[in-house]
């Protein structure tokens, strides 16, 4: 199960880079918005006096599991990128990918609707598929070259023993 399908392996590179572009693209503009909101809120409650603890309590974690939610879909990407993509690595990644796949259409992550959110897991649905594909689909067998019948003597074999015949008759 070590091998791989060169094909697959070639469209699984591609789809993970993708995957790794756009999670990576999402999680930091999902960063940057945050950011803004968060310095807004951290200061006008400093200059207020209002202790952490009780900002803390006031912070909206749902952002969080996005963030870690795209985290894990850019290390996915990564690790599709890095490894060789042989069969057996896509059995690995098939779990992972199946359940970020699930876990992507389950969580609201855009504002802008269901279009949005399909074209945006798009490739991790492409990247599990085809880490089920490589796994399921058997290796074609290689072709045997066939050797022929007669294989001629190379030219140095030939040379050698000439010399050796010129020096024993002499």
């Amino acid at each position: 199960m070590h091998k791989r399908n060169p094909h697959i392996a070639r469209a699984l590179f591609w789809v993970g880079l993708a995957l790794l572009i756009l999670s990576f693209y999402e999680l930091c503009v999902r960063l940057d918005a945050s950011w803004g909101w968060a310095k807004g809120y951290f200061v006008s409650h400093y200059e207020a006096g209002t202790p952490v603890a009780i900002v803390l309590k006031h912070i909206p974690y749902d952002n969080l599991w996005r963030w870690g939610y795209m985290l894990l879909c850019a290390l996915l990407g990564l690790w599709a990128v890095a490894s060789r993509r042989t069969r057996r690595s896509s059995a690995m990644m098939l779990f992972p990918a199946a359940a970020l796949t699930v876990l992507g259409f389950t969580m609201r992550l855009t504002i802008f609707g269901d279009l949005t959110r399909t074209l945006k897991l798009l490739p991790l649905t492409a990247f599990a598929a085809l880490c089920l594909l490589h796994v399921l689909i058997p290796l074609p067998e290689p072709r045997r070259q066939s050797r022929p019948a007669f294989a001629p003597q190379p030219m140095q074999t030939y040379q050698r023993r000439r010399r050796s015949d010129r020096r024993k008759a002499s």
